[in-house]
């Protein structure tokens, strides 16, 4: 049943992942990088790592996603029209990624990275996830804050900006 899960989520995200780099529209290509995004998180949670799969919704998914949205909005037609002179040179970016993904496979097998019992003694120690809570609420709470108004304050700039863009 596990595996079953897996492969349904690793397509999803693998899914999401071929939508970005395939749609033409850019706002269907941020809601791919959504769907990518829901997909880790879930990869995540089969990991047991529920922690990092809020942090993955809550910054990239949330964040992140509208971030980008929002950078379209302001951007007028013709920046985006601009951006098209970069679709003829996609070979050279597998050709790069490829080789990437090759010297990864070679420096794994080179130091002989074993992940099979990754994550195997978290369960012994417990979950931290409370300790990261208190530490990220105790002792970070102004910086915290203060990224929660800077984002706010981005957000409704890019709203001033695009509604006088309308007018």
């Amino acid at each position: 049943m596990e595996a079953i899960v897996f492969y349904i989520i690793a397509i999803l995200t693998v899914g999401g992942a071929l939508g970005v780099l395939l749609s033409k529209n850019p706002y269907r290509a941020a809601l791919f990088m959504v769907l990518a995004f829901f997909g880790i998180a879930g990869l995540f949670v089969m990991l047991h790592a529920q922690f990092n799969a809020m942090l993955q919704l809550i910054v990239y998914a949330g964040a992140i996603a509208v971030m980008i949205t929002l950078t379209m909005m302001v951007m007028n037609r013709r920046t985006l029209e601009g951006l098209k002179r970069f679709n003829s040179q996609w070979y050279w970016a597998a050709f790069i990624g490829i080789g990437l993904l090759a010297d990864l496979i070679a420096l794994a097998y080179k130091f002989k990275i074993d992940l099979s019992n990754a994550g195997k003694n978290l369960a012994l120690g417990g979950s931290n996830t409370k300790l990261i809570g208190e530490v990220l609420f105790k002792h970070y709470l102004l910086p915290f804050e203060i990224t929660a108004i800077i984002l706010l304050v981005a957000l409704l700039g890019a709203v001033v900006l695009t509604k006088r863009d309308i007018k």
